[in-house]
């Protein structure tokens, strides 16, 4: 949709979604009627995270693409911190078995923010170059960055156009479908990288712990584990404030190497502690410790760079179709883990967590020997990059 409406046209689209999910959910006079809602939160849900760090990525100067494409994830973090504040029943806000409902018009005021502030923000110059030419991109960036820089990002897009042409598996520049994405033997590196670093954020084992959190806390004694579970949440918004501040001085493959290390030693103790507990006294404090460190880690690695990367290293022409590939990956890993882990938890306790030291270990591997280092590089020095990794496609 983003290809054919723009950026800005289909988030603003996507709120007739959001308003319908919120009306259908807070006030079902049937149980269907949330279930259709649910539906359509689905899609607000595939919707934004496909097109804002798109959007997101092609405003934003290379210097500065890495901490404006964060900004996708502090706004998810921060929403979910709104979530479980407004629904934590010690806080008497919107917690409580008469006021759950209100919790659903919450998503209706930031979706008025969204059609009062989004319409005075410029278009993709990216989507404007492919659609309307050189001189319409140009008005968007003027709006965006200082003068003396607006040739330099168009010669830049211009080479994100031209960037998969010679190839036989290109379209000469239109936008490719999704088979004629997986032929392109110039983008095969880049689709592999993308696909994993998305399954790196569901297999990173995040969701498992938030699902996991509350039960983490009841067993250490704490005096409000619902209010310890908002209190996570609380880590997981500052530590994406600080992933914002050094994602384009530290680089991207930095942070996510260090943090599937401190993933992998997280999950290990986690592991140690569930194992060891009839033995000490003082495992339930290290679990949540442990339980901790999993939400710092992932805050600054895959939980910031999933969002943007495919955005990051795929040309114009492949962009929007890689996106699509990309978050309907994310999202099905997502569902995979949501449906599976309640099954885990129940037959291999006190082992569960081992599964996710695996895929640390692996997904450690992984960033070492084939992603590449991205930040402050136009794409087709992106392309580069990826002709030096030594990953094998046929």
């Amino acid at each position: 949709i983003g290809r054919y409406c723009g950026r800005r046209a289909t988030l603003l689209w996507n709120n007739v979604f959001l308003f319908l999910s919120s009306v259908l959910i807070a006030l079902a006079p049937e149980w269907w009627y949330q279930a259709i809602g649910r539906i359509f939160v689905g899609i607000v849900a595939g919707v934004a995270t496909a097109v804002v760090p798109t959007y997101f990525s092609e405003i934003s100067p290379i210097a500065v693409r890495g901490a404006v494409g964060t900004m996708h994830q502090l706004g998810i973090t921060v929403g979910i911190l709104v979530s479980q504040a407004l629904s934590t029943p010690s806080l008497n806000l919107l917690g409580s078995v008469d006021m759950w409902k209100w919790l659903f018009f919450v998503p209706v005021v930031c979706g008025f923010l969204e059609l009062l502030i989004l319409p005075f923000c410029p278009e993709s110059p990216s989507y404007l170059y492919a659609t309307q030419g050189k001189e319409a991109a140009r008005q968007s960036l003027e709006r965006l960055l200082p003068r003396d820089s607006v040739d330099q990002y168009l010669e830049n897009i211009k080479a994100e156009v031209f960037a998969t042409r010679g190839s036989s598996d290109s379209n000469d520049g239109g936008s490719m479908t999704v088979m004629e994405l997986f032929r392109n033997k110039k983008l095969r590196k880049q689709l592999i990288v993308g696909i994993t670093v998305q399954l790196m954020m569901q297999f990173s084992g995040i969701d498992a712990v938030f699902y996991y959190s509350t039960t983490v806390f009841y067993q250490a004694d704490v005096a409000d584990p619902e209010l310890a579970t908002t209190c996570l949440g609380i880590i997981n918004v500052i530590v994406t404030i600080f992933a914002v501040k050094y994602m384009d001085s530290a680089g991207r493959k930095t942070l996510l190497t260090y943090s599937w290390v401190g993933l992998f030693f997280s999950f290990l103790t986690l592991t140690l502690s569930f194992i060891l507990k009839p033995y000490f006294g003082c495992m339930d404090q290290l679990s949540v410790a442990a339980t901790t460190g999993v939400i710092i880690f992932f805050a600054f690695g895959p939980g910031c760079i999933a969002w943007f990367i495919i955005a990051e290293i795929f040309p114009l022409t492949a962009r929007d179709t890689a996106m699509t590939v990309g978050i309907f990956i994310n999202w099905a890993a997502n569902w995979l883990v949501a449906f599976t882990f309640p099954h885990l938890l129940e037959y291999t306790q006190p082992f569960t967590f081992l599964v996710f030291v695996a895929t640390a270990a692996f997904f450690l591997f992984f960033t070492v020997q084939f992603v590449p280092e991205t930040k402050g590089m136009t794409v087709a020095e992106i392309a580069e990059e990826f002709h030096e990794v030594p990953l094998y496609t046929c």
